[in-house]
């Protein structure tokens, strides 16, 4: 599978890009590591296979779709890949969806690259996907996960999905 690699948003201080065949590793790193799982109801990835299966299906949103989870390294060293932001297609209630995400390696928490990362992929959503409705499925305990949604502009709808986790919208898009 071919897969380009250039980047496809920018900002000052990040590179986002397509995932490519050969981040399985990056992914473990990030998605194996509990400090990164506290939220997740399902735990890190218990080995490097199950990253290289979540890998595949990122690969196969952007085959498919046409969007999908980026991968996120510092403009100082694009190889090196810090997390993974994002807006993957799903069905929310019948209704196709956006779903924001946003997973870093604890080294980079605390200095706004999250916010950066996912504000540069909501904007690329809005040209992609300007009519389809964009959420954030947070864990309620999830306050650092609840403040960075807030801090972009969603808002917690008052509603749960079926896992449990709070509903929060982005408005000015469609409700899903």
């Amino acid at each position: 599978m071919l897969v380009d690699t250039t980047p496809i948003a920018t900002t000052d201080r990040l590179l986002l890009r397509r995932p490519a065949p050969g981040d399985g590793a990056a992914v473990f790193a990030v998605h194996g590591d509990p400090a990164t799982n506290r939220y997740n109801p399902t735990g890190p990835h218990p080995d490097l296979a199950r990253s290289e299966a979540t890998l595949r299906i990122w690969l196969d949103d952007w085959a498919e779709r046409g969007i999908g989870y980026c991968t996120v390294s510092l403009r100082t060293d694009p190889e090196t890949v810090i997390g993974f932001t994002g807006t993957r297609l799903f069905e929310l209630d019948g209704t196709p969806t956006l779903n924001l995400y946003y997973r870093y390696s604890p080294a980079a928490w605390g200095r706004g690259i999250a916010a950066e990362a996912a504000r540069a992929t909501l904007e690329l959503a809005g040209e992609l996907r300007p009519q389809t409705p964009v959420v954030a499925l947070i864990d309620a305990a999830n306050l650092p996960s609840r403040r960075l949604a807030e801090s972009l502009g969603l808002r917690h709808s008052g509603v749960d999905d079926r896992e449990g986790r709070g509903i929060y919208r982005f408005p000015g898009r469609p409700v899903a």
